[in-house]
């Protein structure tokens, strides 16, 4: 580092010795503190460079600023870098100890039976260490060092205050946050459909919830006067959906229009609408979709749809639903595609495809349909008659067949929404893995090509200056020899002048070229970082819904269990998760599980209800 001035010398010595930055990184600055002296004539101190570079933040160069400028008891050429602070020389003869919280500071002798030091030299030794708060009074601490001999028990000078931790509020509803029962089954397995609880209606500004109690916390200070802050501590949040709003200081919820108040999927809190329908839904009304209930006097015409929160209505004939909350149909289903985000319970249903997340209560007949239930299926007093039902929470029914009707087949234990999930989840995930293995495949190739650039305007830099000083050389000696020179030799003295000032351009062009390239492959390195960056944060999202489904499945476990109080026809295939039996004859008031016999093997049961 010869051709550095001496500032630019001490600076990159601190610099390597703090280990600040690596050798490597300090040539390469060096070498284009060069090129920009060359190309502009102006000089740059290595610091700005560096900083510049990106290589050294504001912070460290002041650090290493106030290392070149510190005056101790000695020159500064004889106080080791790494021991600026030297207490040394305060003639010191006791040791500070700070404990490794920083939140406590005691002093204590270096030897038995020898005097205390001065008060002031005492003070001068705490604030050498940074000790700047809490600490005891002067009074308390010359008593101290007034003992004779010093006690060889640490004497505390300084206690920090602790942070007080923060107390996250709590959340208290003002309504019934369960209210919609899908009906009460009686003992003798009759359905009380009215007995469905009731249902809270709000008017506007009716307070929902709000966030009661809880404690901000307040910051502590350690003896180096560094001011601490409570631990975060996870707040529950208060979120609302439509039909709520917030009050200014955010700790309450508001109605903002009369109807239901509800708790979506998400936890916001909501107020969902009416919208009263005193006909059928059908030529008159058109499809109907409407974020809230839809109450409808009539039934549900041929081919029409709806959709929406919750739907109740006589009869759905022919029609596509999908609500994400309950469905009420006091008839009969036909021959319609259903999707029910909560409960569902109707008279009847016949030739039907439906999902519901939540139970399936059916007063008299399933006949015809293909249906999937992530909640319990009952039909306690009626049929199951030619039919494909998945029911992850177990079946209950009367009867399942008739003598001449086609075999239903019944799958029970099995939580089809948790496999499909899980699909989903997987695919999502090999996605975001394959998208970050490019990210850092183009990462490597970006950062190799970044290395043959900084070769390459290594080779370039030195060629440059190597031109330079040929044709100050020739400019010289085309000076100090001008009389004796022929016209011959001049001429080819300046021809070759020329020659190393063009090909100094030459190069000077390479390198604006080079560092262009490396700006922009730079750009280039940041995008795909945070390209990496963002598909890393993706996948571990993923794999924290996976955890959170497999968990829920553990704890949220199927019951593959049918109960028919009735008749159970010949040839009714009953699966459970990983058994399945085919009833070989009519059988009336069984039982029928898998059971596991032990770790690895599992067993259908056939066995009386009574």
């Amino acid at each position: 580092m010869s051709d550095l001035t001496d500032q630019d010398q001490i600076f990159a010595e601190i610099a390597l010795q703090k280990h600040m930055i690596a050798q490597d990184k300090l040539e390469r600055a060096l070498l284009i503190q060069r090129c920009i002296a060359n190309r502009t004539q102006v000089y740059m101190p290595i610091g700005s460079v560096l900083e510049k570079m990106g290589l050294l933040g504001k912070s460290e160069i002041d650090q290493i600023l106030a290392f070149q400028n510190v005056n101790s008891c000695e020159s500064a050429d004889a106080v080791p870098i790494d021991n600026v602070l030297d207490t040394s020389c305060m003639d010191a003869v006791i040791d500070v100890v700070v404990s490794p919280d920083k939140m406590s500071a005691d002093i204590i002798p270096t030897q038995e039976n020898q005097p205390g030091p001065p008060l002031e030299v005492v003070k001068e030794l705490l604030v050498a260490y940074g000790i700047a708060f809490g600490m005891v009074s002067d009074t308390e601490l010359d008593e101290y060092l007034k003992k004779s001999p010093l006690p060889m028990t640490p004497f505390t000078v300084a206690r920090g205050v602790p942070p007080e931790q923060a107390q996250p509020p709590e959340i208290r509803y003002y309504f019934d946050t369960d209210p919609l029962r899908i009906g009460t089954l009686l003992e003798d397995g009759t359905m009380d459909w009215k007995n469905r609880g009731d249902i809270p209606q709000v008017q506007p500004g009716d307070l929902l919830a709000e966030k009661v109690g809880g404690h901000p916390g307040r910051s502590g200070t350690n003896v180096l006067d560094v001011e601490l802050l409570p631990a975060r501590v996870k707040a529950p949040q208060l979120k609302f959906s439509k039909g709520a709003e917030r009050s200014e200081d955010g700790r309450q919820i508001l109605a903002k229009v009369a109807g239901r108040p509800n708790i979506g999927p998400d936890g916001r809190i909501g107020v969902c609408a009416v919208l009263p329908i005193e006909t059928d839904v059908g030529i008159e009304t058109g499809n109907i979709e409407f974020d809230g209930n839809i109450e409808v006097n009539g039934g549900i015409a041929d081919g029409y749809t709806v959709k929406g929160r919750s739907l109740s209505t006589r009869e759905i004939q022919n029609a596509g639903i999908e609500l994400t909350e309950n469905l009420v149909c006091l008839g009969g289903i036909y021959g319609s595609k259903i999707i029910v985000g909560g409960h569902l319970k109707a008279s009847h249903i016949h030739n039907s495809t439906i999902e519901v997340i939540g139970d399936l209560v059916v007063e008299k007949e399933i006949f015809g349909c293909t249906i999937t239930v992530n909640g319990c299926c009952m039909i306690a007093g009626g049929k199951i008659i030619a039919s494909q039902i998945a029911a992850k929470k177990g079946i209950q029914v009367k009867d399942i067949g008739t003598p001449a009707a086609r075999p239903s087949n019944l799958t029970v234990g099995v939580d089809f929404k948790f496999e499909r999930d899980m699909l989903a989840c997987k695919g999502a995930l090999a996605e975001f893995e394959d998208r970050r293995a490019q990210a850092t495949e183009a990462l490597m190739a970006l950062k190799k090509r970044m290395d043959q650039l900084d070769a390459e305007l290594g080779q370039v830099a030195q060629a440059q200056d190597g031109s330079m000083v040929q044709k100050r050389q020739l400019e010289e000696k085309l000076k100090s020899a001008a009389k004796t020179l022929t016209s011959e030799n001049r001429a080819r003295v300046e021809g070759l002048i020329a020659d190393l000032a063009a090909k100094y351009d030459a190069l000077d062009a390479r390198v604006k070229a080079i560092m262009a390239e490396d700006d922009f492959i730079r750009v280039q390195v940041a995008e795909q970082y945070n390209n990496a960056k963002n598909m890393a944060e993706k996948i571990e999202e993923v794999n924290a819904q996976i955890s959170v489904l497999e968990e829920a499945a553990k704890i949220d476990t199927g019951i593959p269990v049918v109960k028919v109080s009735g008749v159970i026809y010949s040839k009714t295939t009953v699966s459970g998760p990983h058994k399945k039996v085919i009833i070989p004859q009519e059988m009336y008031g069984v039982r029928i599980a898998e059971v596991q016999e032990d770790t690895k093997l599992f067993q259908m049961t056939i066995s009386s209800l009574k």
